[in-house]
């Protein structure tokens, strides 16, 4: 990209400190470690952070310019705006460069399967366009203005992923992308910290209204009664999806398989059969939803037939391995309520004897002693062979598992090492393995200290 000073000053209504107006900056940066020369450093403050303590660093870095909220001693050459609130000035300035943007941008949020849908629908599109597509989870107050600050100008389609912490987030994320299409995957309990109820959490996502026109789609799981109260407050454009009859892009013949899942897309455009590499019906709905996204921007059938199929399953997104004999689906990256039952179903599915490996669900406010007890019910109604628990709230789910009569064995663990070594004992060939936690739970180390025990 090239920005020029008089650009940011026109987008964030900046105070210019120094530099020329017709000086230009090669993209935008938040992190004066991978700053690179010629960007704009923007400084971030945060609570346990402030970027006005590396304004220094990134100009030795070769920054071209500074966005900050408060004069600060800068060398010749380098550019400095004040504005009086850096973050609010980086959305500003994404929703600038947004509008220069000629391609469609197609903007995602739900509880689960959010990230997984984004980079289905990229990859879909990816396979006739120039896609740019938020990396990872860049789905924040920073990461989605950075997202579209790095879609060039050429790009022939924008995909970005919208998360949230707080109310309000979407609603502000929305505006800054004014999606061409808006999509909610569905709502499900997560972040009730925050939010306490999932009337709340469907508030929520459905700020993401706020920045659809009158010529965008809306694209929502018609299965959903949650996401459904949201569609009907949108008088534009709609495509719903999943499994109903009334939803207008539909699976129907799911077949799970050992390595993945395939079923027949159904659509007002035509229908193909579709063998995903994906495991569950939490793929299905993704795969789903990134169609119908990409339909509303004019891809074709065999474009969604290829993009879909070629797709490879996220990093500890029901990731499956195998290590030493036994079957391991991933899904460590992050857990809650509806995203461990969805989990614990395909688990239950499988050949041989199933073990779940459980961290806690973080975020659940005052109901999460209610959903582990939950979780660990749910699992003595699938017959499960083990219950390996890590958390805070393992007790709670032994308790569940153990009062519907779990007969399989129950293990709780008082660290990740401790956890890998007990499950290295009990597993045998043939086994399969299920591993899921929130992030902040980081159950990859579970698979980690299995790797060596198992393959060594």
């Amino acid at each position: 990209m090239e920005l020029s000073l008089k650009e940011v000053l026109e987008a964030t209504g900046g105070r210019r400190l120094q530099g020329e107006e017709e000086q230009t900056f090669t993209g935008v940066s938040t992190d004066s470690r991978t700053l690179t020369p010629g960007e704009l450093f923007v400084a971030l403050k945060g609570r346990r952070f402030d970027g006005h303590q590396f304004v220094q660093e990134a100009a030795r870095r070769g920054g071209r310019g500074v966005l900050i909220q408060r004069p600060l001693p800068l060398p010749d050459g380098v550019a400095a705006v004040e504005v009086p609130d850096t973050l609010r000035a980086l959305g500003d300035l994404a929703a600038w460069w947004r509008d220069r943007l000629k391609a469609p941008v197609i903007g995602i949020t739900g509880s689960c399967g959010k990230t997984t849908a984004k980079e289905m629908v990229a990859r879909i599109l990816g396979l006739k366009r120039r896609v740019s597509a938020s990396p990872g989870n860049y789905n924040n107050l920073i990461g989605l203005p950075l997202s579209l600050l790095r879609a060039p100008l050429d790009a022939e389609a924008v995909v970005l992923e919208m998360g949230m912490s707080v109310p309000g987030e979407i609603g502000r994320l929305s505006q800054i992308a004014r999606p061409t299409v808006g999509a909610v995957t569905n709502v499900a309990p997560v972040h009730l910290e925050g939010l306490s109820s999932l009337e709340a959490v469907r508030e929520a996502k459905a700020e993401i209204l706020q920045g659809l026109g009158g010529e965008s789609t809306f694209v929502y799981n018609g299965d959903d009664p949650y996401v459904k109260a949201i569609a009907r407050r949108f008088s534009g454009e709609k495509i719903p999806f999943g499994k109903g009859e009334d939803t207008m892009v539909r699976a129907k013949e799911i077949r799970p398989e050992e390595r993945g899942t395939t079923f027949t897309l159904l659509s007002p455009w035509g229908e193909v059969p579709l063998r995903l590499k994906v495991l569950g019906e939490g793929g299905v709905y993704s795969a789903l939803c990134a169609a119908a996204c990409a339909l509303a921007v004019g891809a074709t059938l065999d474009e969604v037939k290829g993009g879909l199929e070629a797709f490879e399953p996220l990093p500890m997104r029901m990731e499956l391995l195998e290590l030493g004999g036994v079957k391991v689906i991933n899904d460590a990256y992050n857990s809650n309520p509806a995203a461990v039952k969805a989990a614990l179903k395909v688990l239950a599915s499988r050949g041989g004897r199933r073990i779940a490996v459980l961290g806690d669900m973080a975020e659940l406010g005052d109901q999460a002693k209610a959903f582990h007890l939950r979780v660990g019910e749910l699992c003595a109604e699938l017959g499960l062979e083990g219950l390996f628990l890590l958390g805070d709230l393992a007790p709670a789910v032994a308790q569940g598992a153990r009062d519907k009569g779990l007969n399989g064995h129950v293990f709780i663990a008082q660290d990740h090492e401790e956890l890998a070594e007990a499950l290295s004992s009990f597993l045998k060939r043939g086994d399969w393995l299920l591993i899921k936690g929130s992030r902040i739970m980081a159950m990859e180390r579970v698979l980690e200290g299995l790797q060596g025990r198992l393959q060594g």
